[in-house]
């Protein structure tokens, strides 16, 4: 391993090559200014990441005349790229997370050569930790020709399979910079019906793994109050302090990545309590299948009436990924008691479409079929699909449609 500046890291880089990114709330800022400043060298680069929650900075100065970048989970900060349709620039690779690692890999249909990483400063001068942020990442590394990594002093030191030991990275830097932090959205008014209507389907005892956003956010609050409550996650939110404080630390907590605020990532430093682990680990379907009683909370931009859902394009706009929601209604359809949740406001943001629509566009997107789909919650109820036939599924679905919509849906289902 060699202590360099970043543009010493970037110029390692081969032309014609795949570099993967930190994603999640881990980032590289360094590493971005010294790739922007050489970019143009490429004849051709393909950066690759899934979701971040930083501000794609390696996006802001423009992706050079031979750079494009390939993602296989989008966000809304990229929307505008997405918009303009042009494949020279970016590039959605539809993957379900359980088969990140398959699919990007030395043995992948995706091989990068380069894997860029945000971790601790080395620990005991043998290893360092990718903190909150492991995700897919640990194997990326295990996989790359080359691997660069950021030591950043703020990166907390986390427990479980999450280190990489000093003579895996090719080039590192340090670097004193914050870590993104994430912050829960703000409540809808329909937010708290939801949340009553999720915890009513969570038994004692159970395993559960949440989605991101204003309502899994909520729920996270509230699961101290079930006893018994474990954790398996790819991602856990800052509500996880509270629930860990509420549990008295006795809880079993199985995660892929963290997101919060400053306080939070303190609070997860050196925390023995947090076990983290790879994508390949926590999305592991058979793996999550065994756990008893394991109950998936995650959201949809729209579910139709036959119960398939759509968690990532608005018309034909990707804005999110596949995504880890199928894993894990696979899982739970296979756990003994286990149960799987799409809960979500029965309208848009701007209350003029239904949530809940009668049938999906041609060439619209499925990211779940029809057939894993089990609960469906809106403030309006709780509709149960699984075992029912296609009329049933329609009822049910209409009776927690928002009113304003709901004798539309039934016109259409006639």
């Amino acid at each position: 391993m060699k202590i360099v500046e970043p543009r010493i890291a970037v110029d390692a880089i081969p032309d014609h090559s795949i570099a993967i990114v930190p994603g999640g709330c881990a980032s590289a800022k360094a590493f971005y200014t010294a790739l922007m400043d050489s970019v143009e060298r490429f004849d051709a680069l393909t950066l690759c990441c899934g979701f971040s929650f930083g501000d794609y900075p390696f996006l802001q100065r423009g992706l050079g005349e031979h750079t494009r970048y390939l993602t296989w989970q989008a966000s809304p900060r990229v929307r505008s790229l997405f918009k303009e349709n042009d494949p020279k620039k970016i590039a959605y690779v539809p993957i379900r997370l359980a088969d990140v690692h398959r699919v990007i890999g030395a043995s992948g249909e995706i091989r990068p050569h380069t894997v860029v990483v945000q971790t601790s400063v080395p620990q005991d001068g043998k290893e360092v930790s990718l903190g909150i942020s492991v995700g897919p990442y640990l194997d990326f590394v295990r996989s790359a020709k080359l691997v660069i990594a950021e030591f950043n002093v703020n990166m907390p030191v986390t427990h479980g399979d999450c280190r990489i030991p000093l003579d895996a990275i090719d080039y590192a830097y340090e670097a004193d910079t914050p870590i993104i932090e994430y912050r829960t959205p703000p409540a809808q008014e329909s937010d708290l019906s939801i949340v009553d209507h999720v915890m009513s389907l969570i038994p004692d005892g159970a395993w559960v793994q949440l989605g991101i956003g204003s309502v899994p956010d909520r729920i996270m609050l509230q699961l101290k109050h079930v006893p018994g409550i474990k954790l398996w996650s790819g991602l856990l939110t800052g509500g996880l302090q509270d629930f860990i404080e509420g549990s008295a630390g006795q809880a079993e907590i199985v995660a892929g990545e963290l997101a919060g605020d400053r306080s939070f990532y303190e609070f997860c430093n050196d925390h023995r309590g947090i076990r983290m682990a790879p994508t390949s680990v926590t999305h592991d379907v058979s793996r999550v299948a065994a756990l008893p009683n394991f109950v998936s909370i995650n959201s949809a931009l729209e579910v139709d009436l036959q119960g398939q859902t759509n968690g990532e394009a608005i018309g034909a706009v990707q804005i999110s990924g596949v995504g880890g929601a199928l894993d894990y209604m696979e899982a739970a359809a296979l756990s003994p008691g286990g149960v799987s949740v799409t809960a979500m406001p029965s309208v848009t943001a701007d209350g003029k479409r239904s949530k809940i629509v009668a049938r999906f566009p041609a060439g619209g997107v499925v990211t779940a079929p029809r057939y894993c789909t089990d609960y469906v919650v809106t403030e309006y109820g709780i509709a149960r699909l699984r075992g029912r036939d296609l009329h049933q599924r329609a009822e049910a679905l209409i009776a927690i449609a928002h009113p304003e919509f709901r004798d539309e849906l039934a016109e259409a289902w006639r």
